[in-house]
């Protein structure tokens, strides 16, 4: 029997990614703390973060393959988070 893939995000820009590739997946919300870490890189972040979804969700489903990932925008060493709507994306 093949083990059961699970994307560890409920970000719909990954979920549509993955369906590109024609895999059956199923996804489920990883509830982690995203807290940054102070003075953390923005790439060290982002694995950390991804590491972290993935073993949340894989320790609930022992023998499923878990696609854990995650992403930090960096302009010149500014992090730059999530803009919410449109006029925090303009600002």
């Amino acid at each position: 029997m093949a083990a059961t893939l699970l994307l560890a995000s409920t970000s719909p820009y990954r979920r549509r990614l993955l369906e590109r590739l024609g895999l059956p997946f199923a996804v489920e919300a990883p509830q982690v703390d995203e807290t940054p870490v102070a003075h953390e890189p923005p790439a060290a972040r982002a694995l950390r973060l991804a590491r972290l979804k993935a073993a949340a969700v894989s320790a609930r489903h022992p023998g499923s393959l878990v696609l854990g990932s995650d992403q930090v925008a960096d302009c010149e060493g500014l992090v730059l988070g999530k803009p919410g709507d449109a006029a925090g994306c303009r600002a």
